[in-house]
């Protein structure tokens, strides 16, 4: 996935993972529409997702 590399420049380390709710999500990831297919609807990550993840701003120059 090459996420991780990312995570740990910002973080410094390696987040914790729960590995049942990661499969969980992998099977339901839809590539074809690039959104998880939950019970509930569908989702799609949105920059503002990521921004909350990473903890970086999303607001002024790149």
């Amino acid at each position: 996935m090459g996420l991780l590399p990312f995570v740990l420049q910002i973080k410094r380390r390696a987040p914790p993972v729960n590995h049942a709710a990661l499969t969980a999500l992998v099977d339901r990831w839809r590539p074809e529409t690039h959104s998880f297919h939950l019970p509930c609807g569908e989702m799609t990550m949105t920059l503002e997702d990521m921004a909350m993840i990473s903890s970086l701003p999303i607001n002024g120059q790149a």
